[in-house]
């Protein structure tokens, strides 16, 4: 699979009423945007619910980071706080930054002034994984 860059993966919950993130780099990923000729997903789900989405990420299982290990949503949420810095997973809402990533969080302050700031970042709307049949791998990531 072709890649043209990478990007920071920001998995997000929340802890003593504060929200959390625990980055993940993505050190390969195809990332197609507005900014790139366009991208604009319209999909419909069968009660004829619209869903738009602007970014369309692809992450190849060779492009996952070499240090940590992929776990499902529901299983990486249960972990405790200590063990999610071993793992990531790929879940909706959370934040998805090309390139450089955000700066640390500082204080008390809410994540969102410094997305808005960060230039291409998307929040996960859609999560698909595709398996080949030759036991190939990757995920499709869409997001606003």
């Amino acid at each position: 699979m072709l890649t043209n860059g990478y990007a920071i993966l920001y998995n997000r919950w929340e802890e003593n009423g504060r929200e959390q993130l625990h980055k993940t780099v993505l050190p390969a990923v195809f990332w197609q945007g507005e900014e790139e000729g366009g991208f604009a997903g319209r999909r419909y789900s069968k009660k004829g619910q619209e869903f738009l989405a602007q970014c369309l990420v692809l992450v190849p299982q060779e492009g996952l980071p070499k240090d940590k290990s992929f776990l499902p949503p529901q299983k990486w949420m249960l972990l405790p706080a200590e063990d999610k810095e071993r793992f990531f997973t790929f879940q909706i809402g959370d934040l998805l930054v090309r390139g450089e990533g955000l700066p640390e969080q500082d204080g008390q302050d809410s994540l969102e002034p410094q997305v808005r700031r960060s230039g291409q970042t998307t929040t996960l709307r859609r999560i698909h994984q595709v398996v080949t049949p030759r036991g190939g791998c990757h995920w499709e990531l869409e997001g606003i």
